[in-house]
């Protein structure tokens, strides 16, 4: 069975930047709230109600800027790729798919 690796969600989010250093740090701590429980929903996966509205809260600052987590963390899936010291296995779909035998088919 394969070692899942456990992300420490303050590195994994460094490189966050939402000009508000607040509600970068509200953002690692719900990140942290979420991955504890993912099949649970946002109500569910936090301790406290108090827990639970910060979430939602972060989520729904108009600073929060959904197209900034994805940079980051592509920032930081380069930084682990950088540090693996060699080459990167990637999946590829190397299936082929062959039409011949059918006659109809252009």
């Amino acid at each position: 069975m394969a070692r899942e690796k456990s992300f420490d969600m303050a590195e994994e989010f460094a490189a966050l930047d939402f000009h508000s250093i607040r509600l970068e740090d509200r953002f690692v701590r719900t990140m942290e709230t979420l991955i504890q429980q993912p099949d649970k929903s946002i109500w569910e996966a936090g301790e406290t109600r108090a827990e639970d509205k910060g979430v939602c809260r972060t989520l729904g600052n108009k600073s929060f800027d959904r197209e900034e987590i994805v940079r980051a963390r592509r920032e930081a899936a380069i930084r682990r790729m950088a540090g693996c010291g060699g080459a990167i296995p990637a999946v590829q779909d190397a299936a082929g798919v062959n039409y011949d035998t059918r006659l109809k088919t252009e």
